[in-house]
Order: C-alpha cells, then sequence, then structure tokens
C-alpha cells in the first residue's frame, strides 16, 4: 500500500514537472539593433539570450569594441532577449517567431559575421536538469548552422542561494524541479558546466570567469536577486564580451594584410 502511494506520488510529481517545464511565457521577447558608423562593409553581429540579451544594456560597449578590434570597420549590431526563458523554452520560441529568414532581414537578408548565446542562467536558476541545458544549447548552435562563427559564454556566476521566487506557483515548481533533475541541491552552476564541458568540448565559449570568477566578492555588479547585472557592470560586460569573443573576420584581415608583404 505505501509503495504504490509513493510511486503514485511519483508519477504525479513527474507529470507536474513536465507541465511546469513546458510552459510558455506570454511576454514577447525584446529586439534591439544599433549601428557603429566605420569604414567598409558592416560586420554584422547577432547576440539571443535570456534577460541578460534583453534590452541590448551591453550597447554601445559591445559593438563599439569589435569595430575598434576590427580597425574601425562599421558593425551591425542586434540583440534578441528571451527573458525568463531556459534553453528549451528559448529553442522553440526562437524557431517559432524567428526563422532565420526573418531574423536576416534585421540585416538586409544577409546573415550575421557572428552569433554569440547568452543562456544557461535560467536553466540553473529553473533546475531544469544539466541534460537539458546542454541538450538545447546544442540545438541553438545548430540553428545557426549556416553562420560561419557562432559562439556561446559560459554559465555565468549568480548566487542561486540568493534568488528568491517571484510567486509561490514559481517557487513550488522551483523545489520540484530541483529535486527531480537536480537531487535538491540549490547550487548547480559548477554541474551544468562541466556537463557541457564534458559533451560537447568542439563548441566554442566565451569564458564568463575572465569577467567575474565568482559572485563572493563582486557582489556591487550584481542587482538583489543575485542573479542579474546591474546596468553599469553590464556595459562593461559588454565591453569584455566585444574583446573576449573570437573574430574570425579579424583573423582574415591580418592574413591578407601579412600576404601582401
Amino acid at each position: 500500500m505505501l509503495q504504490g502511494l509513493l510511486r503514485l506520488g511519483l508519477l504525479v510529481a513527474v507529470a507536474a514537472a513536465a507541465l511546469l517545464f513546458g510552459l510558455k511565457r506570454s511576454d514577447e521577447p525584446t529586439v534591439d539593433c544599433m549601428r557603429v558608423e566605420g569604414t567598409g562593409r558592416d560586420y554584422r553581429l547577432l547576440v539571443v539570450g535570456e534577460s541578460w540579451a534583453s534590452g541590448g544594456k551591453f550597447f554601445p560597449e559591445l559593438p563599439q569594441a569589435i569595430s575598434s578590434r576590427l580597425g574601425g570597420r562599421g558593425v551591425e549590431a542586434c540583440s534578441i532577449g528571451f527573458a525568463g526563458r531556459n534553453s528549451k523554452l528559448l529553442y522553440f520560441e526562437l524557431r517559432e517567431k524567428f526563422p532565420t529568414d526573418r531574423l536576416y532581414g534585421y540585416y538586409d537578408e544577409r546573415k550575421p559575421d557572428k552569433v554569440i548565446l547568452m543562456t544557461g542562467v535560467n536553466d540553473e536558476i529553473q533546475h531544469v536538469g544539466a541534460a537539458s541545458y546542454v541538450e538545447y544549447t546544442k540545438k541553438l548552435v545548430e540553428y545557426f548552422s549556416d553562420v560561419e562563427d557562432v559562439e556561446i559564454i559560459s554559465l555565468p556566476r549568480v548566487a542561486e542561494r540568493q534568488f528568491r521566487a517571484p510567486n509561490l506557483y514559481s517557487g513550488l515548481k522551483r523545489t520540484l524541479l530541483r529535486c527531480l533533475y537536480d537531487g535538491c541541491r540549490l547550487q548547480v552552476n559548477e554541474l551544468y558546466r562541466i556537463a557541457l564541458w564534458r559533451d560537447h568540448p568542439e563548441l566554442h565559449v566565451i569564458e564568463y570567469d575572465d569577467f567575474i570568477s565568482s559572485y563572493d566578492g563582486h557582489e556591487e555588479c550584481y542587482t538583489m536577486d543575485g542573479v542579474h547585472l546591474t546596468e553599469e557592470c553590464l556595459h562593461k560586460y559588454g565591453a569584455f564580451i566585444g574583446k573576449a569573443t573570437s573574430l574570425k573576420s579579424e583573423a582574415s584581415a591580418r592574413k591578407s594584410a601579412l600576404s601582401r608583404f
């Protein structure tokens, strides 16, 4: 009898988790674009991510840094932010609302030169499981398979222990998924990071630790929830990404310059 009740409880929990995991958000993603004036054909940059990518908060520093690295070349940059979405929800919503022909319409029907993916924070704080984070991070990279240069940013260092769910429903969902997928562990940043590196070492990664190596000691850069950067630090983050990201166009330009000697 007791075993039967335990099984029933587990089945109910799994069914509830599956339902909660797959619920869509009603708010629309944000799209923000800007251009840095410069010489030559514009370098086209696309950033896709969650709330960290919303509102173009890392503009103008990110495209300005890239323009500087490319010798003053013009840069056309757009960011698409899906606030609150984990990688799975972001992937399906991206496919639904931003097929590549619409995406590339922001660049006069040309594909971007570079795509940067800012995802994973919601996977971690929502406890969707490392396997889901890894699977849909890879799918997001594959979605841009026709773009030569795609990079992801490793999971930012956030204070999951400090995060408070906005309502009872969200808190119950988070607790259920935390025990279902993450062994009831609260801080799973390292677990998810290692899973991605282990399963997909071929992915090109910008290391967030080169910007902030841990939440502790850098609290002034985070808002009160412990999982978002302040506006000031978001602008610093944009400058960091612009300097840290790989630029295949930069390498090609250098090779071309050397060949003339």
